[in-house]
């Protein structure tokens, strides 16, 4: 069965000090949303062991799988594996086929104490090999541990995509230039009339030339588009009576 529902941990002291913009959890995003699976919650914590031992074990328990980010490099601060392997209550171990691509690549002398670190995967994980780097990341449970650096993550993560979603998700987006406050009351009832579509508004600009957009999303297409209808409809009375 694939996973429907997923959570982000992105782990850094890098993002939470804003000198690393975040980017992986905004890839991660759209890349679920297109193949259906929800992406519920993106939480952000520090390279600290107990902070991703009992953030990650609340997210796994809450959620059909975890998507980490962050934390699997060769430094001392990159303490994500082993943390999760703690969370599982697992060994660190050596990975052979880790080990051997790294001697094949770097050569024996070249497999250094950090490149050894980048080997340890926590104990029956599965790797997740990427055309980006030699080094892979690890699936254990229901959690996917991916790399912090955005491109070699957007790898990572196109290489497990197909363990998730399953009906894609579906976006409208309708322009506005009437202020938030004329429609509120309208929308609210429209979002209950589609329990089933995602209703959301989202203000470009305020003051006397306020525009934005009305955004829907689902995965039943015409659900969609008769909510399109109802919000057109809305939106046309709302004009033609200023």
């Amino acid at each position: 069965m694939k996973y429907q529902t997923a959570a982000m941990l992105v782990i850094g002291n890098e993002v939470l000090s804003g000198r690393t913009r975040e980017a992986n959890a905004y890839y991660a995003a759209g890349k679920l949303f297109e193949a259906g699976c929800k992406l519920a919650e993106v939480a952000i914590i520090p390279d600290d062991r107990e902070a991703i031992i009992s953030t990650l074990n609340r997210l796994r328990a809450e959620f059909d799988a975890v998507i980490t980010s962050g934390g699997i490099g060769p430094t001392h601060d990159d303490i994500t594996m082993e943390s999760i392997a703690a969370a599982f209550g697992v060994e660190l171990i050596e990975h052979s086929y880790i080990v051997q691509a790294m001697t094949e690549h770097f050569g024996v002398e070249g497999l250094n104490e950090g490149r050894r670190r980048m080997s340890r995967v926590p104990e029956g994980s599965r790797l997740i090999r990427c055309e980006k780097t030699i080094a892979p990341g690890a699936h254990i449970g229901n959690v996917f541990i991916l790399a912090g650096v955005p491109y070699i993550f957007e790898s990572q993560i196109d290489s497990i995509l197909h363990r998730f979603g399953d009906k894609p998700y579906q976006r409208i987006e309708i322009e506005v230039e009437l202020p938030e406050s004329l429609f509120a009351k309208q929308l609210t009832d429209i979002q209950e009339q589609f329990a089933d579509v995602e209703v959301g508004s989202y203000p470009g600009r305020c003051g006397p030339n306020p525009c934005g957009k009305i955004c829907l999303s689902g995965q039943d297409a015409e659900r969609l588009q008769q909510a399109r209808n109802s919000v057109e409809q809305m939106l046309e009375k709302i004009s033609t009576s200023q």
